[in-house]
């Protein structure tokens, strides 16, 4: 389904990533972790062309990626980036609407059946000032979902959330990856990345040290990895 191949990324003298190569098949939870500057959201960019890769490809369903993806790579960023100026049902229709995948009656119908999901149909007509990070982060996320992507990329969709309010987030992506859609997910919440994944990636220096199962990942005997475990929450 997506093939990243020799991908390297460099900003000035800043070697970000480093001739970076993995497949990531059809139903695939895949994990990116590692410690902070290691490029896990860089790799995520330039999967969807927000970050034009220094050399090497991105390969989605046999067809070079050389522009910003549109319905086949969705993207959940940390800070939400919904519309201020839009309401909650408005930031969710916008690119449907927009992009002429959906009409306006289609699309609002389709909405309200995502907020049913996430519990927050009362909040249609909210803006996003509105809402708590949680909910903020929610939106974000059936926003993506109404363009049925064939992947989801989720950079630390927690990250800038309230400890009480990751759970909520959480248990969606979980129930979203229960249903067979294909992730790739950065994450610290490393209880989090046991439970979803059946892979992991861990980046240090801009390559990949570890690429393979995840009771692997967490039972490996790699010196390194378990000293990365020992400082992060598990």
């Amino acid at each position: 389904m997506l093939e990243v191949k020799n991908l390297s990324k460099s900003f000035g003298d800043n070697l970000v990533l480093d001739n970076i190569s993995f497949v990531i098949k059809k139903g695939d939870v895949v994990s990116i972790v590692g410690p902070s500057g290691s490029g896990k959201s860089t790799l995520l960019r330039c999967i969807n062309y927000l970050e034009k890769p220094t050399s090497g490809d991105v390969i989605f369903e046999g067809n070079r990626v050389n522009k910003i993806v549109g319905k086949g790579i969705g993207m959940v960023f940390q800070q939400f980036n919904l519309f201020p100026n839009l309401s909650v049902l408005d930031n969710i229709i916008l690119s449907p609407v927009k992009l002429k995948i959906m009409d306006r009656e289609s699309a609002v119908k389709k909405a309200y059946e995502l907020l049913d999901i996430i519990g927050l149909r009362d909040k249609a007509s909210n803006y996003p000032d509105e809402l708590s990070g949680g909910q903020k982060q929610r939106v974000a996320i059936i926003r993506t979902l109404i363009m049925n992507p064939d992947i989801i990329l989720f950079d630390e969709p927690t990250s800038a959330l309230d400890p009480e309010m990751i759970g909520e987030v959480l248990d969606l992506i979980k129930r979203i990856a229960d249903s067979g859609k294909t992730m790739l997910i950065v994450s610290h919440e490393m209880n989090f990345v046991k439970n979803v994944s059946n892979r992991v990636l861990f980046l240090e220096g801009g390559k990949i040290l570890f690429d393979g199962k995840t009771d692997e990942f967490f039972d490996s005997s790699n010196e390194r990895i378990n000293s990365f475990l020992s400082l992060v929450d598990n």
